[in-house]
């Protein structure tokens, strides 16, 4: 028997893709099977008849040569590849055990989010750096003013104040704009 793929597999794939991402099958199946399923959604990279410690050893391979792996499981079998990925995604309807092994758990029981999972993180990452600098530039002017004297305490206290009102503006960009793919549904 097969597995049914995912309808929205193909473009889940395409969508990865256009985002600098290349998706690889890692599976206990038949290699049959998995060739067979790889090839309707786009994916070139395959391996098949893994047992749980095979899966974990080619995501091991691929962290060695520099990848960073974002795993996406259901099973049981996959919690040891979940526990191990840098960044561990499962799906809603999957078994507790690989719940409880993820980073992420997919409200709705479809693959399609990940694509707009991605573009939040990378937002969220860019909104963090900004933050991060302008709060390193702020305390590194402001700072040493102060403590010269240049300026009094005080003001040198609104402006700690008006900078901490500009990060918590800035950082709540992140769930806000983009395109809609880039918002997750997070309730269904």
């Amino acid at each position: 028997l097969t597995d049914p793929v995912r309808a929205e597999a193909a473009g889940t794939v395409q969508a990865l893709a256009r985002l600098g991402l290349r998706s690889e099958i890692v599976s206990g199946d038949a290699a049959s099977a998995v060739a067979a399923m790889a090839g309707r959604s786009g994916i070139e990279h395959h391996s098949s008849r893994l047992p749980p410690q095979g899966k974990v050893d080619r995501l091991q391979q691929l962290q060695r040569e520099g990848a960073v792996v974002v795993a996406v499981g259901d099973g049981i079998n996959d919690a040891p590849l979940l526990r191990g990925a840098d960044v561990a995604v499962a799906m809603g309807h999957g078994s507790a055990l690989a719940q409880t092994s993820a980073d992420l758990i997919l409200v709705r029981d479809s693959i399609d989010q990940l694509p707009g999972v991605v573009e939040l993180a990378r937002r969220a990452q860019r909104i963090v750096r900004q933050n991060l600098t302008w709060s390193i530039v702020y305390n590194l002017a402001a700072l040493p003013l102060a403590a010269l004297g240049l300026i009094p305490a005080w003001l040198a206290a609104i402006g700690m104040s008006l900078s901490s009102v500009v990060v918590v503006l800035n950082a709540a960009r992140v769930a806000r704009g983009g395109p809609p793919t880039a918002r997750p549904r997070w309730v269904d």
